[in-house]
């Protein structure tokens, strides 16, 4: 083909072009692999049987439920084990997407974008094996020692009980372990994690779970305000998750074993 003839060619050819270039464009579109997204997600680092580290791997009854809600929405988890009082600062100053397992109030709905509930915790008393206490209601652990997490939310009237003596410590590790050496009288606790430390410990049978529970207490997972649109895409993955069962097969794999 001569220049002369190009040069007739061309633009003879130039409006097909125009209409095939948005094909071509979204051919290749289709093609290239799709940009990866990578959601930051706060947990505390050791809350067994929920969330820990086991082999280096982020695992539990909620990081499984919370990774399967993101892997519905193809979202890679980042996770980022911190202390309690880390991961709700990391809700309040917006450094992280995810925060859990959170306890409802009103206050905490007004903060946070709040999805869920996820599942229902029992929330406990546990004291030693040879200890005389009873409780039947919050009055009737007076005079005693209980000890708390700090930053903890555990029932709202438990947590607006000023009269109680509540000694607070960084962890349920912590807090388990002040117990078997007499340091508090009593901890409170959700029943699986005190359960859990005290099978670690090989300590379950010098301990007991108080018949009469605290509280059956709802767990959220906590977005910052500022996510709005993260969100809104988590609640309807949790809606779809939960209405086709899958969080239920969660939880019962675990709580069966």
């Amino acid at each position: 083909m001569t220049a002369a003839t190009a040069s007739i060619l061309c633009p003879a050819l130039r409006p097909a072009l125009r209409l095939l270039l948005p094909v071509l464009l979204a051919l290749f579109a289709a093609i290239l692999p799709a940009r990866a997204e990578y959601w930051t997600i706060a947990s505390e680092d050791h809350f067994p049987p929920y969330n820990y580290s086991f082999n280096g791997t982020r695992t539990g009854i909620d990081t499984e439920i919370v990774v399967a809600l993101l892997k519905e929405l193809n979202i890679t988890p980042v996770h980022r084990p911190l202390s309690w009082t880390e991961v709700v600062r990391s809700m309040d100053e917006n450094t992280a997407d995810v925060g859990f397992q959170f306890i409802a109030s009103p206050a905490r709905f007004a903060q946070y974008n709040m999805i869920g509930p996820f599942r229902t915790g029992t929330t406990v008393f546990m004291v030693r094996k040879d200890s005389p206490i009873a409780f039947e209601r919050l009055e009737d652990l007076t005079p005693y020692r209980i000890g708390v997490v700090d930053g903890f939310a555990y029932a709202p009237d438990f947590d607006a009980a000023t009269y109680l003596e509540k000694v607070p410590s960084s962890s349920n590790v912590v807090n388990f372990r002040r117990l078997i050496l007499g340091r508090v009288d009593v901890i409170v606790g959700d029943l699986h994690v005190l359960n859990h430390m005290a099978k670690q410990d090989g300590r379950l049978k010098d301990v007991r779970v108080l018949p009469k529970p605290l509280g059956l207490i709802p767990r959220y997972i906590a977005m910052p305000k500022a996510r709005k649109e993260k969100a809104e895409r988590l609640q309807a993955a949790f809606v779809k998750l939960r209405d086709n069962g899958t969080i239920t097969r969660i939880l019962d794999s675990w709580l069966a074993e």
